[in-house]
């Protein structure tokens, strides 16, 4: 999932939320299950409007609760000197995106540990509620809700405190292992190996389910194992991509002086002289010799062949300026992210409008290559964090 996937919501403590587009799914599933299933058998005799209201309001309270969980560790990280991007809530809750990993151990305990702790305290206070509404009369849509917010809040602090990364469970547990073992990444591949341990168990476990009857029930389980396998290769296979880039900048990995296109230039011309000759999927394009913009062949496709001869280059290409490109001292986890966000898949390197450069996904992977070539898949970890563990 793109961390700068969906839409953005707003702002909460300094903090951009952004929901993701599969995030409706669960969404709607969970509204169902309350409306249609939970409530109806819990609390008989109500009309269909207010089950849909109970489902709705305890819907979006449970987002809530998962938001304030992943702004626990939001707050927290960011209290450590740990940059947070944002939080993206999506098809299984929520994640806060941070540019950087704990710097030890212990922070990274605190950190994981603040979660399961947030939905504990809401998991009571809703409890509390539901306990305190009961005792004054309150109508039963409303202790109904209270308490399985209550108990979808306690749910939610056990399945995350499981051992299985990136979990918080399985990052306390890596966090215990990187303090015993001093060895960050070893202590990664120890919790992620745990985390798709995990979801090859709940596979096992939902198949048993959908055998068993259980059938929508199953189902969820087996795609949440299926989910939790998926994200713990994934996150160790970040983790040792960030190794291996730390230090890393753009002018170590792009490609220099590229071959550019004039803004004037048409666009017959344009896939004649350069598209098909040199079969870039890009060319950065300059103005008396100064950056402004990237041509695709995607964009001159769009274009009817029949105006080619009238279109220049300047009509189709994607205009940049200095604070769209990266400077060559810039990461390349930088660059990563500024790739995400541009349609063409290349940054530019420029600095005071001066093109330096160009980079794909291909140069990236070249410098890995290369990298490890030369090092013998001895990673050397800049910044103190230890030695990467082929």
């Amino acid at each position: 999932m793109n961390q700068h996937g969906g839409f953005r919501l707003g702002s909460v403590l300094g903090f951009e939320i952004r929901i993701d587009y599969s995030w409706f799914v669960i969404f709607v599933l969970v509204l169902w299950s309350f409306s249609a299933g939970v409530f109806p058998a819990e609390y008989p005799g109500l009309t269909a409007t207010t089950y849909f209201a109970m489902g709705a309001v305890g819907t979006l309270l449970f987002f809530v609760s998962l938001l304030a969980h992943e702004l626990s560790h939001s707050v927290v990280a960011r209290s450590k000197g740990i940059p947070v991007e944002g939080i993206t809530l999506f098809i299984f809750g929520g994640v806060a995106w941070t540019r950087l990993e704990s710097e030890t151990p212990g922070d990274e305990l605190v950190i994981a540990g603040v979660g399961p702790l947030a939905s504990l305290v809401i998991a009571a206070l809703f409890g509390g509620l539901a306990w305190l509404g009961t005792t004054l009369g309150v109508a039963s849509p409303v202790v109904g809700v209270a308490a399985h917010l209550g108990i979808l809040n306690l749910a939610l602090a056990v399945f995350n405190l499981l051992p299985g990364f990136p979990l918080d469970g399985g990052r306390l547990f890596r966090a215990i292992a990187w303090k015993l073992s001093g060895d960050l990444t070893k202590a990664t591949r120890w919790a992620a190996n745990g985390g798709k341990a995990l979801g090859y168990g709940l596979m096992g476990l939902g198949v048993l389910q959908v055998f068993a009857g259980a059938g929508l029930g199953g189902l969820w389980i087996l795609f949440i194992g299926w989910f939790l396998r998926g994200a713990a290769g994934a996150s160790y296979a970040q983790h040792v991509l960030q190794n291996v880039l730390a230090g890393v900048t753009a002018s170590d990995v792009m490609t220099a002086d590229p071959e550019t296109v004039s803004a004037g230039l048409s666009l017959d011309r344009l896939v004649e002289e350069h598209f098909l000759r040199l079969h870039f999927q890009s060319f950065p394009v300059l103005e008396g010799g100064r950056l402004v913009g990237l041509v695709t062949l995607a964009q001159v496709k769009k274009v009817p062949r029949e105006t080619w001869t009238d279109r220049t280059v300047a009509d189709v290409m994607t205009p940049t300026s200095e604070e769209a490109a990266v400077t060559p001292e810039a990461p390349v986890t930088e660059v990563l992210d500024a790739m995400r966000e541009i349609e063409a898949g290349r940054v530019l390197v420029a600095r005071d409008g001066r093109l330096a450069g160009i980079i794909s996904a291909a140069d990236i992977t070249r410098w890995i290559q290369w990298s490890r070539e030369v090092e013998g898949l001895s990673l050397q970890h800049h910044g103190g964090r230890g030695t990467a563990d082929a």
